[in-house]
């Protein structure tokens, strides 16, 4: 079985929501940080957190 390069870049994308605690991270949304501030508070790109906020608006 070959390993795709998108399967290594989305194990690594992955990891890095591991590292995010959920709870701050809707509470800071909740109280309307922008996107900018909510990756600097948790040490994640802007982009991750653009993703976090889709995934969460399409399955809730």
């Amino acid at each position: 079985m070959t390993k795709r390069i998108g399967d290594y870049i989305s194990n690594r994308n992955m990891n890095r929501f591991k590292d995010i605690d959920f709870h701050d991270f809707i509470d800071m949304v909740d109280s309307g940080l922008q996107d900018d501030e909510i990756a600097k508070e948790l040490g994640v790109q802007r982009n991750y957190i653009e993703k976090l906020k889709y995934e969460m608006k399409k399955d809730y």
